[in-house]
């Protein structure tokens, strides 16, 4: 596979997940993360870059981070209104004096108990 396609590959699965997002859909979401999964295998498998490829390859590159920089963007938001709801049943973080959501324990490894 050309590093143009590996490219492309992973850029197409990752517009797939920020489709996904904007009406989530578990199912769906799996089925493409195993895709995205393949995409990068096949892409760190990828040597060179074709000198007659490297001008595409830079538009696809950008076009890659874009969609990233996408699914990010709305699995933050994703994330909010997830966080949200629990507050909403009496389940979720709590907020500081600033309204920021202040960090969880169980994601800072507060919880684990260490012996040495």
């Amino acid at each position: 596979m050309s590093a143009l396609n590996a490219t492309a590959r992973v850029r197409a699965s990752l517009d797939a997940i920020a489709g996904i997002l904007l009406a989530p859909d578990l199912d769906d979401l799996l089925a493409v993360e195993q895709e995205l999964g393949a995409a990068l295998n096949a892409m760190g498998r990828v040597r060179c870059v074709d000198a007659d490829e490297r001008a595409a390859m830079r538009e696809e590159l950008l076009r890659m981070r874009t969609a990233l920089v996408r699914c990010r963007a709305l699995g933050s938001v994703l994330d909010d209104v997830t966080q949200a709801t629990l507050v909403s049943h009496g389940r979720g973080a709590d907020y500081d004096r600033a309204g920021s959501r202040t960090m969880r324990r169980d994601r800072c490894g507060a919880h684990v108990k260490a012996r040495m």
